[in-house]
């Protein structure tokens, strides 16, 4: 074999190695952070998921474009993770069971994310505008300046899997608490005490100017809420 036979040859081996070495580092790499995701979320490839659907305060059949999109994502997410998930609206009378459950609407809007927050985060109290009050730190609702989203974590005493339960002052929050948790994986991952059980407030500030994107913790509430 030539000299200059040779060198194509190595390179051609040279380039095969290198191209599988980066097509499974990628591999690797989407594998790690699609287990992320699940372990945040508490979804399990191949296992059920149920996405609540909230509706607007006023108008019960109605969903707000917000939380439409929001529905959207967190859909997008299960499929992403291999759930076959199916929707459910807010005031049908039954537990998640052996399914992981996505809640998501605030007062007026999701009546099960209410009975959540008083049976199984009895350190937080919502009042009447919205406003939360947990451990004596108060988090007031300023539409389109001022949003927060609480997001928690827990498995009900008689169920089998997690809920996640998202609870925003507005449609703008419960969109920027899903926009967050699809960002910021990575860092609640590793900042989070428990992937089981977490409590978080999310804060966005200056939705009217900003938008849903404009997100980020406020403050980590698991050893209060629970």
């Amino acid at each position: 074999m030539s000299e200059a036979v040779l060198n194509v040859v190595i390179g051609l081996i040279t380039s095969v190695v290198s191209g599988g070495s980066v097509w499974a580092w990628k591999r690797v790499s989407t594998a790690r952070i699609l287990h992320q995701k699940q372990a945040l979320l508490g979804l399990r490839p191949g296992a059920a998921c149920v996405i609540i659907l909230n509706s607007h305060w006023q108008m019960p059949t109605v969903t707000e474009h917000g939380d439409v999109y929001a529905i959207i994502e967190l859909a997008m997410l299960a499929e992403e993770a291999g759930c076959g998930f199916s929707l459910v609206a807010a005031e049908a009378p039954e537990l998640n069971g052996d399914r992981t459950e996505l809640s998501i609407g605030g007062l007026g809007s999701n009546r099960r994310n209410v009975e959540y927050v008083a049976r199984h985060l009895p350190g937080v109290k919502v009042n009447q505008r919205g406003d939360f009050t947990v451990g004596g730190e108060r988090f007031l609702h300023k539409y389109g300046r001022t949003d927060h989203a609480l997001v928690a974590k827990f498995t009900p005493p008689q169920s089998a899997q997690p809920v996640l339960m998202i609870m925003g002052q507005s449609a703008i929050a419960n969109r920027a608490a899903v926009h967050l948790l699809k960002r910021d994986y990575k860092r609640l991952v590793r900042e989070v005490e428990s992937l089981d059980r977490f409590c978080l407030m999310l804060r966005v500030d200056a939705a009217d100017t900003y938008g849903y994107q404009a997100v980020d913790v406020a403050t980590d509430l698991s050893a209060v809420a629970f």
